[in-house]
């Protein structure tokens, strides 16, 4: 998949292509369906499927100390977006400058910069340019003038309610898995570099990988059952979040990754990712390390169980 860094760096196609334009945080179930709708169209015109959003997320710029945490990185839905069959991403840059720009003006310099651009899909809700207020009805008007493709997809519901970033991000507050699982259509991650620690899982006679968290947000404190990806490999495993109580006070906030079946891996400076497959329990502290290495014995059974 190609992806470049600003509209007007896009190449000319020597076919038509099809754009989805969305801010597309987590990448959930109703954001692969517009992406989705885009593929299908360019597939069956002989086109390529591109994918417009923003780097940084606009709320990053127009409200940093109140942003919400995005839920996955860039490269986690980049490689999202390939692993679906996307040919190519945009990734805008978001400023001031750019909010700006007239609706008309944004469109406009869509078509002036992908000149072989032969359609447009959007969630029926998105918004663009000053004011905002470019919404799928001005977009369906200024495709019909151009005698371009356009779809405005339909909300996409889970349980009777919209999905939504602002949904996922709750269930993950509060530990519900399975509830984000559903909504994003698949699960929850974290990426990172294993870095060394204090070998104190070592100790206990269960070696884990200390990691670095690259994401915005984790999900709660606690012990969950887990697969630990590391090129292109694949382990079952027991993530920890939390602050080691039982060893030690005003901890700053760790996860690490204890491999149920294999020991035998370095994976100290790799590049990791934890995929969170359900909540086990919550972060305790334990009267010693003898009470602490029982309850690791009974977490261990438990995970088993979830992930066979």
């Amino acid at each position: 998949m190609k992806i470049i860094h600003a509209l007007e760096e896009f190449h000319e196609s020597k076919t038509p292509v099809i754009l989805a334009a969305g801010c597309f945080d987590g990448l959930h179930i109703g954001h692969t369906a517009v992406i989705q709708k885009a593929i299908d169209r360019a597939r069956a015109i002989g086109g390529e499927a591109w994918v417009f959003t923003f780097d940084p997320h606009p709320a990053k710029v127009l409200m940093p100390d109140r942003a919400p945490p995005l839920i996955f990185t860039t490269e986690q839905q980049s490689r999202q977006l390939q692993q679906m069959g996307v040919d190519g991403c945009i990734l805008q840059p978001f400023t001031i400058e750019f909010m700006k720009q007239e609706p008309l003006d944004f469109f406009d310099n869509l078509c002036t910069c992908i000149p072989k651009l032969a359609g447009i899909s959007v969630g029926e809700d998105w918004s663009f340019g000053r004011n905002r207020a470019g919404n799928a009805a001005l977009l369906t008007k200024l495709c019909n003038e151009r005698g371009m493709w356009f779809n405005a997809h339909e909300a996409v519901c889970w349980q009777a309610e919209r999905v939504s970033s602002t949904r996922i991000r709750e269930a993950i507050k509060l530990g519900h898995m399975n509830d984000a699982i559903s909504m994003l259509g698949r699960p929850i991650s974290t990426i990172g570099i294993v870095e060394h620690g204090e070998k104190i899982g070592r100790k206990l006679g269960y070696p884990t990988a200390n990691i670095a968290p690259e994401n915005d947000m984790l999900p709660p404190r606690g012990i969950y059952a887990a697969k630990l990806r590391v090129g292109q490999e694949t382990y079952t495993a027991a993530a920890y979040i939390g602050h080691r109580g039982t060893f030690h006070e005003n901890e700053p906030q760790v996860l690490e990754v204890y491999l149920l079946d294999t020991t035998d891996i370095d994976l100290y400076g790799q590049h990791v990712e934890v995929s969170y497959i359900e909540y086990i329990r919550g972060d305790e502290v334990f009267e010693d390390a003898d009470k602490l290495k029982d309850q690791i014995v009974r977490d261990i059974e438990a995970i088993r169980r979830t992930l066979s």
